[in-house]
């Protein structure tokens, strides 16, 4: 492959990193101390609910399975169309994954979930796909008639809105990543938002061991349960606070970004640009695109040649029925066909908020030519 003349991502810098970043240098702490805190407390201000940081997206949604599951089996409904920590993180918490296919948006929707409710089910883990929400109303609806709670793996919307409200201020749990290509960056983290104060002091603990330290004698401490090493460092938190604190100034490069590509994607009538309800509402964090009619491998192969290139564009997702791992949690004649449909045809676009126009143009310029060939 050649070199990128444009890679899939970078993440956003400004002074405002640099400057956060070096104070918790300065200050040598380097574990999780005050900027973990403020980081804690600029995403209280914008969800309203009590936050927990932690060390990745896969921890965050770790500790929100292991809360809601509470030691218990039972299956969780996930969609197949994620990535594999959606799932992965139900059988780490002690459930059994139950995957349900996709809407034409590519989120799970009462038609896809309802069919696999049984006895067993304790809970739905509901995406909101490259940004946009899943279908809240209809989801919370079957939560409410079956017992269920509800988890939202909010990472690629942040910020996102359904009907007016914010993304990740539904569920029972919410997740968040702050992993190097999501709209808040910082290499790696991220959080649990929780409404019940007494589950976010629960994950506190299952956060850094299990440990409480005693208030008059913090040098004794006391392993109350048995948790996990799963803290963010100072540095990261400095970062992702100065993400947080820019949030919305990205947010609105990245739909101006999204409205640019829609506008130069008419130039391809092969194209489908991903279909959104409200563009002003979506957190775009991927620009997915679907090749009506292809097939996997014609797909691969266009990548392959825009690779060689230097144009690297991806896929959002592999659904998990199709990786060897989940084999066992697909059900006898279970089928999947939006999931797959959209496997064969959808491949993603680079988005970053330092993107300029003239990428957008080359892309475009490259993409039509390949696809003439």
């Amino acid at each position: 492959m050649g070199p990128a003349e444009l890679p899939f991502h970078k993440p956003a810098l400004s002074e405002l990193e640099r400057a956060y970043l070096l104070q918790a240098l300065e200050e040598r702490y380097w574990g999780g101390g005050k900027w973990v805190e403020k980081l804690e407390h600029a995403l209280s201000e914008l969800y309203g609910r009590e936050v927990v940081v932690v060390s990745s997206g896969t921890a965050a949604l770790h500790i929100a399975l292991t809360l809601l599951l509470r030691g218990e089996a039972g299956e969780v409904i996930v969609p197949t169309w994620t990535f594999t920590a959606t799932a992965s993180e139900v059988v780490h918490a002690g459930g059994t994954p139950v995957l349900a296919d996709v809407n034409d948006t590519l989120h799970l929707c009462a038609e896809t979930v309802e069919p696999l409710i049984s006895p067993r089910t304790r809970g739905i883990v509901v995406v909101h796909y490259a940004g946009q929400a899943a279908p809240m109303g209809e989801l919370l609806d079957l939560c409410q008639r079956y017992g269920l709670w509800l988890l939202e793996d909010t990472c690629h919307a942040v910020p996102a809105y359904y009907e007016g409200q914010l993304c990740g201020t539904f569920g029972a749990a919410a997740t968040l990543s702050f992993h190097a290509t999501k709209p808040i960056a910082a290499g790696q983290g991220g959080a649990v938002l929780l409404a019940d104060s007494t589950l976010a002091e629960r994950a506190r603990l299952l956060r850094r061991h299990g440990m409480r330290r005693h208030v008059e004698s913090p040098w004794l401490y006391e392993i109350e349960t048995l948790g996990w090493n799963y803290m963010l460092s100072d540095f990261q938190a400095a970062i992702a606070l100065a993400q947080v604190e820019r949030l919305h100034l990205n947010w609105t490069r990245r739909r101006r970004l999204a409205q640019l590509y829609t506008e130069a994607l008419r130039l391809i009538p092969e194209l489908f640009p991903y279909p959104v309800s409200d563009t002003e509402k979506v957190g775009w964090h991927l620009y997915p695109v679907r090749w009506q009619g292809a097939t996997a491998e014609r797909r691969d192969q266009l990548l392959s040649r825009l690779w060689a290139q230097g144009f690297h564009l991806s896929v959002h997702y592999k659904p998990l029925h199709l990786h060897a791992a989940y084999r066992p949690y697909v059900r006898s004649h279970q089928r999947f066909p939006s999931a797959e449909s959209a496997w064969n045809e959808v491949f993603t676009l680079p988005l970053w908020v330092d993107l300029e126009e003239s990428h957008i143009e080359r892309l475009i310029e490259q993409l039509a030519n390949e696809l003439r060939r």
